[in-house]
């Protein structure tokens, strides 16, 4: 039985992941250049994004990644299959999927990371509660540190200052990145590798340390409830101090988008938990605004790739026309229109469909792998 709080979160998370990458879909090397002099509204946008968005969909789509591998655990366990085999099986697939989306499509691409980082917590899922707990706060209290850390020493020894649009650097990296598609194939790839190269130095423990809680919160109920009064004053307390570290840094030390959202993935961990308690409160009123985003969680990895190749269309021929003259507002118009066209995707195709097309391709591949590997144990 489908945990409906669950597909509503996770719409919302894939639906918002957009709102952050869409700067980096058309040019992936240099994101959004800053104007001279900066817009109001580019700031205000900023300010927004630091406390509502950055970090904070990835986060929530990191949780209920984890929570999604606590329900396939128990899932097997109740059929008496193997756990081990058919979560390998489903997340050496996803593996296939991320390297092809974050080398051919958009580099910045999270299946690869979170496929790699859940294979490697799979025996956590057996642990008794208040172990896994331990394991979780563990992983991301590391991940914490080290996302501090690494930002401390930008400020104190790096000059991390806003990319100027109008500079030659910035100039050059837009003409080579448009010169052929082949130079971004190479740099995607690069990307993708070099990050999950470099994830046990920071990343890693976050995103590992948040599936593990994700599971934790699942098995407790806490997608049916919520958080207690208690819980919940705490919650919101570490997310105000954080945001206003992540405001202070940002209004200090003009630190770079690319190292903000470094250090504002710590105060995402408590937002995200916020988020998750909000929804799960309102789908208990059975709110028809919030039930609208459960279409999109059904569906939500073929429209997570479906974001990708739409906004690489849209946005890479327009090398001229639009990167040299568009504010942040334009690129929030443009992903408010594409939520807008998701959520009618997915709710038109659902009336005639019970899975998204990648999701149908996924289950098909794994089962295949499955049922192999049993006839091979079996001969």
């Amino acid at each position: 039985m489908r945990i409906q709080s669950i597909d509503i979160l996770r719409g919302i998370a894939i639906l918002g992941i957009l709102f952050m990458n869409i700067y980096f879909h058309g040019s992936l090397i240099t994101g959004y250049g800053e104007l001279s002099p900066k817009p109001v509204m580019d700031t205000f946008i900023e300010i927004v994004n630091t406390i509502f968005f950055d970090g904070r969909f990835r986060t929530l789509f990191c949780l209920l990644f984890g929570a999604g591998l606590a329900i396939q655990y128990n899932a097997c366990k109740k059929k008496q299959l193997s756990p081990k085999v058919f979560l390998s099986s489903r997340l050496n697939w996803l593996i296939v999927f991320g390297i092809i989306h974050g080398v051919f499509i958009f580099g910045g691409d999270v299946l690869l990371l979170y496929s790699l980082s859940a294979l490697t917590i799979l025996s956590a899922l057996e642990l008794p509660l208040k172990d896994l707990y331990k394991k979780a706060t563990r992983y991301i209290t590391i991940g914490i540190i080290l996302s501090i850390a690494f930002t401390l020493l930008v400020i104190i020894f790096a000059e991390d200052s806003p990319m100027m649009r109008s500079s030659e650097d910035y100039i050059a990296m837009h003409e080579l990145w448009f010169s052929h598609y082949g130079y971004q194939v190479l740099i995607q790839g690069g990307i993708t590798f070099g990050l999950l190269l470099l994830s046990p130095l920071f990343i890693y423990w976050q995103v590992a340390g948040l599936m593990l809680l994700g599971a934790f919160l699942y098995r407790v109920g806490f997608f049916n409830k919520g958080f207690s009064a208690k819980r919940l004053k705490i919650v919101l307390t570490m997310a105000l101090i954080f945001i206003t570290i992540d405001i202070s840094c940002m209004a200090l030390f003009d630190i770079s988008g690319e190292i903000s959202s470094v250090l504002s993935s710590v105060s995402a961990i408590f937002v995200a938990l916020i988020y998750a308690h909000i929804v799960i409160k309102l789908t208990k009123k059975k709110s028809h605004f919030i039930t609208l985003y459960a279409a999109p969680g059904k569906v939500a990895f073929s429209l997570y790739i479906l974001q990708s190749i739409c906004m690489a269309l849209l946005l890479r021929p327009w090398q001229e026309s639009f990167y040299l003259t568009a504010h942040r507002i334009d690129y929030v118009m443009i992903a408010l229109i594409f939520t807008l066209v998701q959520i009618g995707l997915a709710h038109l195709y659902l009336r005639y469909f019970n899975q998204g097309p990648l999701e149908y391709i996924w289950r098909k591949a794994y089962q295949r792998s499955i049922n192999k590997n049993e006839k091979n144990l079996g001969t």
